[in-house]
């Protein structure tokens, strides 16, 4: 009897087991509690246990004003953001610079408009013009004596005479009151006498004779012809340095080929 109440026991036991068992859910397929009956807790044993404790809903934290994209502006149902706006507000200011820019071009500097005034060309090619003062005279070269000029109904004829005759062959200077010219040939040192003496004769072959006057130990040649006019002087000066050029191609002696006028009164 002893061992039935004994086996009738853990018989209870293991059923009481079995239920609590299933009862819990299966872990091995998730969260769904086993199938089939579940044992019904005693509502004495339900007060006892602890309750489980429900989770608290999830709140959303407020997002900062500068994150959140609010539509500034709705222009015929399209929301316009605040970038928008500035690329925008570019484009237009753009516009309207090339607008006004076009504009300047179109009428102008703006300026209002100024007397023209003659350029210095135009003022040259037009000539004097009565009333204003023309250009002074072109003043005489220093050194070079001008005649004064005779007043109205003064004016001096001068008879022509040999004194206005260019002079020819050995002459002394013409008794004038003019200006007188003669050439200036070489200046060649006094050691080398035999050259200004073989010059001299060179000279002589082509028409030209000479004097020498000796100064601060050079001998000047000079020609002994003189001329009123200067042109006639420049032209013989002309001539003697083509002369002095032959001369050192033939006896490699070395001269300084510049004959030139001097003014001798």
């Amino acid at each position: 009897m002893a061992k039935h109440k004994a086996q009738r026991a853990l018989f209870e036991l293991l059923v009481k087991r079995r239920g609590q068992v299933k009862a819990k859910p299966d872990t091995r397929m998730g969260t769904r509690p086993a199938i089939g009956a579940q044992a019904v807790t005693p509502p004495e044993q339900a007060a006892e246990m602890p309750r489980r404790e429900e989770p608290a809903p999830i709140t959303r934290r407020p997002m900062p004003a500068m994150l959140t994209r609010k539509a500034a502006i709705i222009v015929g149902g399209v929301r316009l953001t605040w970038p928008y706006l500035v690329i925008a507000g570019v484009v237009l200011v753009c516009l309207c610079y090339l607008f006004y820019a076009l504009g300047a071009r179109q009428r102008g500097d703006g300026l209002p408009a100024t007397e023209k005034h003659p350029t210095l060309e135009e003022i040259q090619s037009a000539g004097p013009v009565p009333g204003l003062v023309g250009p002074a005279a072109e003043r005489p070269k220093l050194g070079t004596k001008v005649p004064p000029k005779p007043g109205p109904g003064t004016e001096r004829t001068r008879p022509p005479g040999p004194a206005t005759q260019p002079p020819s062959g050995d002459q002394t200077p013409p008794a004038t009151a003019g200006p007188q010219y003669r050439v200036r040939i070489a200046r060649i040192d006094v050691t080398q006498a035999g050259t200004m003496d073989d010059l001299r004769a060179y000279l002589a072959k082509s028409g030209v004779q000479t004097e020498t006057v000796t100064r601060s130990g050079y001998h000047i040649l000079y020609s002994r012809q003189y001329f009123t006019d200067k042109a006639t002087s420049d032209a013989l000066a002309l001539e003697i340095n083509k002369t002095l050029e032959a001369f050192e191609k033939e006896t490699r002696r070395p001269t300084s080929k510049d004959a030139y006028t001097v003014q001798t009164k």
